[in-house]
């Protein structure tokens, strides 16, 4: 999914930049690819916040701290 989204990207940019090359950055089409580009990355961003979460909780641990007289552990 993560490699579809990033493909996309790159056409898009691709074709804005030749847009934008041929017609001015401030044509229309070129403002209509680089808006498809940000939902792309939003996309992604979205995906990849979830595969941290889901690696977070996958990885979580809990250290405890216990002070005994004059000594410190860590368990």
């Amino acid at each position: 999914m993560r490699e579809q989204i990033l493909e996309k990207i790159e056409l898009l940019r691709q074709q804005m930049i030749s847009i934008g090359l041929e017609h001015g950055l401030d044509h229309p089409d070129v403002l209509f690819y680089s808006q498809q580009i940000d939902l792309l990355h939003n996309k992604l961003l979205e995906i990849e916040k979830e595969d941290w979460k889901n690696n977070q909780l996958k990885r979580k641990i809990c250290y405890k701290f216990f002070l005994y007289e004059s000594r410190a552990h860590f368990a």
